[in-house]
């Protein structure tokens, strides 16, 4: 009898305990489209009816109102299509009796925005659509070659540049991209003006014309003597370097050979630190004058003459 009633109070236990227990909830289905615009026009007509009351008074249609939306999770916009919902923070301000206008003003415009005819996609729009996004500027033409690309991207930049600029209108990151240009424009030019430079020294010295033919350095310096009267310069400069190279030919400093390079010959004076620092100065003026063809001044000319006369003591 006493293990009877063990079982009979076990199996009422177990029968409140199943009952009272939390059953699993289901999932929900979305709200329809309609569903949400009649939830979003109670919840307004609450708040509107509270809105006339006093702040202490309101409570209980806000609660309403919240009613209306705190189960809307998800809407379905059309079928099969399901957006998610989150009226948290419309939940908060209806939950707080003193912004029921800010509420009102929210729900007044989620109110106008669903009442709009959502629009109907169909399967020529798609179409069109994706023919749009299949050609540039959405996608890169595959039958340009990087030369064409460039000189599209240069020309698109400078006729963006030039209208900006016509309406006033200055783009700082256009601004940026001419001044890099300018700076790669002049690294190139001071690169090529040094490559120049250093190819040039590599040269021989060209034949002398019946004219200029010299076998010491007087008929040298007698014949730059010659062009300095007549105002050329660049000759004259050209036969006082002939001169410098025989009297250091004749010292035994170096042998004069036409045939050597200027570098070749400031190599031959390298053993001696003196010949080398007084005629480094000398072959960089003729070269950048003879074969560089750059202006000499009276100045510079003097002073060249001066080192000339500096290896003639």
């Amino acid at each position: 009898m006493r293990a009877f009633r063990v079982l009979v109070f076990v199996l009422l236990f177990g029968l409140a305990f199943w009952f009272a227990a939390p059953r699993p909830l289901h999932a929900q289905s979305p709200t329809t489209l309609e569903e949400y615009r009649r939830a979003i026009a109670q919840a307004l007509l609450f708040t509107q009816q509270a809105s006339g009351l006093a702040v202490n008074e309101r409570a209980a249609l806000l609660e309403q109102a919240q009613a209306q939306l705190e189960p809307i999770h998800a809407v379905e916009i059309s079928p099969g299509v399901q957006t998610n919902i989150d009226n948290a923070s419309l939940l908060a301000l209806l939950n707080d009796a003193n912004k029921t206008d800010a509420a009102i003003q929210r729900l007044t415009a989620l109110r106008d925005v669903l009442a709009q005819t959502p629009p109907v996609l169909y399967a020529a729009d798609l179409d069109t659509l994706r023919d749009i996004l299949n050609r540039p500027p959405f996608i890169e033409n595959s039958s340009e070659t990087w030369l064409q690309e460039l000189l599209r991207r240069v020309l698109e930049f400078w006729s963006r540049l030039f209208d900006n600029t016509a309406r006033g209108v200055f783009d700082a990151r256009d601004l940026f991209l001419l001044l890099g240009v300018v700076v790669v424009i002049v690294v190139v030019i001071y690169f090529v003006l040094n490559l120049r430079r250093n190819v040039v020294g590599e040269e021989t010295l060209p034949p002398l014309t019946s004219e200029e033919q010299v076998r010491s350095p007087a008929e040298a310096f007698d014949n730059a003597q010659r062009f300095i009267n007549a105002g050329d310069y660049r000759r004259a400069v050209r036969q006082l370097y002939l001169a410098t190279l025989l009297m250091l030919d004749q010292r035994g400093k170096l042998k004069y050979d036409p045939t050597l390079t200027n570098r070749e010959v400031l190599r031959q004076a390298s053993n001696d630190p003196q010949t080398t620092s007084a005629l480094q100065p000398i072959v960089e003026t003729f070269d950048r004058v003879w074969y560089g063809f750059q202006p000499l001044s009276q100045s510079e000319f003097d002073a060249y003459r001066a080192r000339v006369e500096k290896v003639r003591e």
